[in-house]
């Protein structure tokens, strides 16, 4: 039995026992199993970036990156482009999270982050899949931050990134 089962087995029983109750459990499944399987000191944003509801999306930013449900006023200030692509909607709230003093508070560290402004392999979940830490190093990872753009260009060549 693999952990996600495992996952939605105890969401049911409390949503159910919730219910029970005459309350409702206060997320989605979905938000509850991202949470419940992420690495509570880093944030794999591509594995965030799997979520295709904007509203899921959003729930589970906050919870996972702010570790805080989102409050009325960022709901309300969020609505009005909720309907928008959800590749285009995860960027504007990942930014908006990772810019923020409160996020910067948290200590929570970020990886394969698909949509930060300096990705230099194409914006894509396949792209930094390609070039993430886990197929490049860390140190080499520095190395070519470093590099002058010529070079950039060449390695990304080299390795197969557009």
């Amino acid at each position: 039995m693999d952990n996600m089962n495992i996952y939605t087995d105890i969401y049911d029983i409390v949503s159910k026992n919730m219910e029970n109750a005459g309350g409702k459990f206060q997320m989605s499944e979905i938000c509850y199993g991202k949470i419940a399987s992420s690495n509570p000191v880093y944030v794999d944003i591509s594995e965030l970036a799997e979520i295709t509801d904007n509203e899921i999306f959003l729930e589970t930013a906050y919870r996972i990156l702010l570790q805080r449900n989102i409050d009325d006023n960022a709901k309300k200030s969020w609505e009005e482009r909720i309907n928008l692509p959800a590749p285009e909607f995860q960027k504007l709230v990942t930014r908006s999270i990772l810019r923020s003093a409160e996020f910067a508070n948290t200590r929570i560290k970020v990886k394969n982050n698909i949509y930060s402004e300096k990705n230099a392999f194409g914006g894509s979940i396949e792209g930094i899949k390609k070039a993430s830490a886990v197929t490049m190093p860390e140190k080499l990872m520095n190395m070519y931050r470093k590099m002058p753009a010529p070079m950039k260009k060449a390695a990304k060549k080299i390795m197969g990134v557009d």
